[in-house]
């Protein structure tokens, strides 16, 4: 076993998110995601990487199993969040990620359970977000006082530009939440 600390992925939190309404089987619950939600254009799980979570919020408190007699079949697992689960997730969903590159799916995965919750909180969490993306535009600026040369130009640019491209888009997602 390796002498790291297990350190979450804030992404996989958000599969908590599918039992906030009701418990799941697991097949269920995948085959859904993979089908017909529009999870799916966040993130595109492998069912051996979304068995693998499962298990790692079981064995960590965040999901409880329960068994149901499967009959003639195996037994199936029937997952429901716990307190402890429920907690984890409706504190990770309204915050802010941290750094840009964690907007593509991390963001995305939050605003999708925002949506679900209420526009209050999606418009709290896009609020909250962009408060994050003008510090890092703000901090980026000042970084970028100091820099003499052109490739470092050319990279404060790129920056410069993605995050004010964010700023747009949360702009536009606050306009239609509204």
């Amino acid at each position: 076993m390796s002498p790291r600390k297990k350190v979450d992925n804030s992404l996989h939190i958000s599969i908590l998110g599918f039992f906030i309404e009701k418990p799941n089987y697991g097949y269920d619950l995948y085959r859904s995601l993979m089908q017909n939600s529009s999870f799916n254009l966040i993130w595109h799980l492998k069912q051996s990487q979304f068995y693998a979570i499962l298990d790692h919020f079981y064995q960590d408190g965040y999901l409880e199993i329960q068994l149901q007699d499967g009959g003639n079949y195996p037994d199936r697992k029937e997952y429901r969040l716990t307190t402890a689960g429920e907690e984890k997730f409706h504190n990770w969903v309204l915050s802010p990620v941290n750094h840009g590159r964690e907007m593509r799916q991390e963001f995305l995965a939050k605003l999708y359970f925002a949506l679900k919750i209420s526009k209050e909180k999606a418009l709290m969490l896009t609020r909250n977000q962009k408060q994050e993306c003008f510090n890092w535009l703000s901090n980026h600026e000042e970084k970028m006082q100091g820099v003499d040369s052109y490739f470092g130009e050319l990279m404060g640019d790129y920056r410069t530009i993605q995050m004010q491209g964010m700023l747009e888009w949360l702009k536009i997602v606050e306009d239609k939440i509204r």
